[in-house]
């Protein structure tokens, strides 16, 4: 019986250490209004209203307001941020948009998504045409 109790009290120790830097890290949340829809990964959102919450040094949450989307990534980073610098930056391909960068000044860094496989393939297919490519930037506040 004691040797379950111990058991159980080491295990609620180690998952409140573990959990306790996540909570922290969790608590900046900034929030994004996207007047189109847009794709991260293999995710399509829709247009609308975002929280971008950090889950970690480079993970990052994005998520509507009615929390009914959502997307949870690791990301590289970026570089430096300036203390202006907190927007989502978007690549628009065709009638696609592609999140492709997320800067924070409270992370004092900037986080570089991954190009999907469809913005690969966009970008292959449009590669000779000029003006295939626009940045978009939407603030986050």
């Amino acid at each position: 019986m004691k040797r379950s109790a111990f058991g159980a009290l080491v295990t609620l120790i180690v998952a409140f250490t573990i959990a306790a830097p996540t909570v922290y890290a969790q608590s900046t949340i900034m929030t994004a209004n996207v007047p189109f829809a847009f794709i991260v990964g293999q995710s399509q959102l829709p247009a609308g209203s975002y929280a971008v919450r950090e889950a970690g040094a480079r993970a990052t949450l994005i998520q509507s307001k009615d929390c009914r989307n959502h997307v949870l990534g690791l990301y590289n980073y970026a570089g430096p941020s300036k203390s202006d610098e907190t927007k989502m930056v978007f690549k628009k391909i065709g009638d696609h948009y592609f999140l492709s960068q997320i800067w924070t000044s409270a992370r004092n860094q900037g986080l570089q998504v991954p190009p999907s496989s469809l913005e690969k393939e966009l970008k292959a297919a449009n590669s000779g045409v000029s003006g295939s490519e626009e940045i978009v930037i939407v603030a986050l506040r």
